[in-house]
């Protein structure tokens, strides 16, 4: 897929947008900025944190997920991410302390949403010998006996959105990260939760890989249309529970409407000027072995992001939609920019599965699945 007039019909940019992008070969140049606008994201996203640290709190677990997600599948220097984890770590204290200094009777459950991904980032990224893991642990496990049920725990009935014919994709991107959250804490055992959530994101895929998924021709207004926005946003996502949030491979067979869907869609994504949810589409492209050498369609997108990155003058976080002020965005939506622009333009090597890691987990249940 690496010359434009090869590509399909309908995975072409459209008329209006051939004219603007650039037909040059990759260069030796561009993959040094690309490394620099890797390292300085993710140094706008360190620096947010340490100079509003309020932010934290507000954030929450997605606080850790915006730097590590970096280090997942890496092709970074260990340096770079050895420093990325030693931050990464320093954030999940933060947010653990908050936690573990209050009493444990207090723990409710309104508080398992909160603690559950602090336990499972506990494991994977807490020194063995932390004690703080086991009590975060201990909480979570406390306030999911409070909650009683897994409807209580999570606010979702799985089966009842599953079989609501008019379930749209916003209510089942809140089921994604429940499913994300269940299959990952499968690897924990001290992390108690009902046998239901074993297979709870097996479930969750078996049926999105039938759910009718509308790309912007399927819409009147096309891409202006924010029915296709919400479509569109969660297909990456998809792709975040199949591969363990991009850290392994995935393979056209596994669902080729999915690899369809991003193709199809890419410049219209692109048009739409959304930097977090372009920048998700190249990021999964990425994750099929497509590189800026080897796709026309990456190297476009890495091109269009690196643009805007320097369009703000080499700020991430300075970027803004069309409507939107320093005073509308809040924190989450401004690490958003740098952490999922970072994501997008990172060269990466995908981890392996093993029978002992996620990626094993995963392709279990997509053996069983196909």
């Amino acid at each position: 897929m690496n010359e434009r007039s090869r590509l399909p019909e309908n995975w072409r940019p459209p008329a209006e947008l051939t004219g603007r992008l650039n037909t040059a070969p990759w260069t030796q140049k561009e993959a040094q900025y690309a490394t620099y606008a890797i390292r300085k994201g993710i140094k706008e996203i360190s620096d947010y944190y340490r100079d509003k640290p309020d932010a934290i709190f507000s954030v929450g677990a997605d606080t850790v997920e915006s730097l590590i997600q970096v280090t997942y599948a890496s092709a970074n220097t260990p340096a770079f991410d050895k420093m990325v984890r030693r931050r990464s770590r320093q954030l999940l204290s933060r947010l653990i302390e908050a936690h573990i200094g209050k009493p444990a009777a207090s723990v409710i459950c309104e508080d398992f949403v909160n603690l559950l991904p602090l336990a499972i980032f506990a494991h994977s990224l807490a020194p063995e010998q932390d004690r703080r893991t086991a009590e975060i642990t201990k909480r979570t496990n406390m306030a999911y006996r409070d909650c009683g049920s897994l409807l209580e725990a999570t606010d979702y009935d799985l089966d009842k959105t599953l079989k609501d014919p008019a379930v749209l994709p916003a209510d089942l991107m809140n089921v994604y990260i429940w499913a994300l959250w269940f299959n990952e804490a499968t690897l924990y055992p001290d992390i108690e939760l009902p046998d239901e959530t074993k297979a709870y994101a097996s479930t969750f895929w078996d049926f999105l890989r039938r759910y009718p998924l509308k790309g912007a021709s399927d819409f009147e207004a096309g891409r202006h249309d924010e029915r296709f926005i919400a479509n569109a946003d969660l297909a990456p996502h998809v792709v975040h529970l199949i591969t363990g949030t991009n850290r392994y491979p995935i393979r056209i067979e596994d669902d080729p409407r999915l690899y369809r869907y991003h193709r199809e869609n890419f410049y219209a994504v692109m048009q739409t000027e959304e930097l977090d949810l372009f920048a998700s589409f190249v990021d999964t492209l990425r994750q099929y072995g497509c590189t800026e050498t080897n796709d026309v369609q990456v190297r476009d997108g890495t091109r269009f992001l690196l643009q805007v990155f320097y369009d703000g003058g080499g700020e991430w976080m300075d970027f803004r939609q069309d409507g939107e002020t320093d005073d509308s965005i809040d924190a989450y939506g401004l690490v958003h920019y740098p952490w999922t622009a970072v994501l997008g333009i990172r060269p990466r090597k995908p981890e392996q599965p093993q029978p002992d890691n996620l990626g094993g987990i995963i392709q279990r249940w997509l053996s069983e699945k196909r």
